[in-house]
């Protein structure tokens, strides 16, 4: 006989569709943040680009800080919004594309997970990128490598989801699962 909290977890497809519906959030913020924050990054680029060229060709020194700008803003806005949005599912077990589908992260017995649970649940789902960004920060490309072999090692762990108990990876180590948001206790 099957335990019903194992019954009432959620597989893979719900997940997968969650994560995606959060790809299409976060690229979506990203999308409308980076132009806003890369015009002030163009209009900074363009201003220095003007002045050590001389004064000389301003349309093109707007148009390369411009460029710049924008580029820069992504690259900063969209692991910046990644970071944040994510830390929430960290910090309460749902993001939006979670709540669109009705579901949240909870112990593996269906009762609520404590904040502590859920960031422990965070940290292993995220350490394959923590440990690529420390190695990028720290310029130690070891840590990088380890971090891509951690990632894959977690990647390759969300088709576990797969499984009768519906759990990936993270969710085993940090003794957590899926459910509907209806079904926690």
């Amino acid at each position: 006989m099957e335990n019903t909290t194992e019954v009432s977890r959620v597989g893979f497809g719900s997940r997968l569709a969650a994560l995606i519906l959060d790809a299409v959030i976060i690229s979506g913020i990203s999308f409308v943040l980076a132009p806003i924050l890369g015009g002030f990054l163009g209009a900074a680029a363009a201003a220095a680009t003007t002045e050590a060229a001389g004064g000389t060709d301003a349309a093109a020194a707007a148009a390369v800080g411009g460029f710049l700008g924008s580029l820069l803003a992504l690259m900063i806005v969209l692991p910046l919004i990644y970071v944040v949005y994510f830390l929430i599912e960290g910090l309460t077990g749902i993001t939006l594309g979670k709540l669109i589908l009705g579901i949240k992260i909870a112990n593996q017995d269906g009762t609520a997970a404590s904040v502590g649970t859920l960031i422990t649940r965070w940290a292993i789902k995220s350490s394959g990128n923590i440990l690529t960004a420390l190695g990028a920060i720290l310029g130690v490309s070891f840590l990088g490598t380890i971090g891509s072999i951690v990632g894959l090692v977690i990647f390759i762990g969300c088709f576990v989801a797969l499984g009768a108990n519906k759990q990936a990876l993270h969710d085993i180590v940090a003794k957590t699962a899926v459910f509907k948001k209806s079904d926690i206790k």
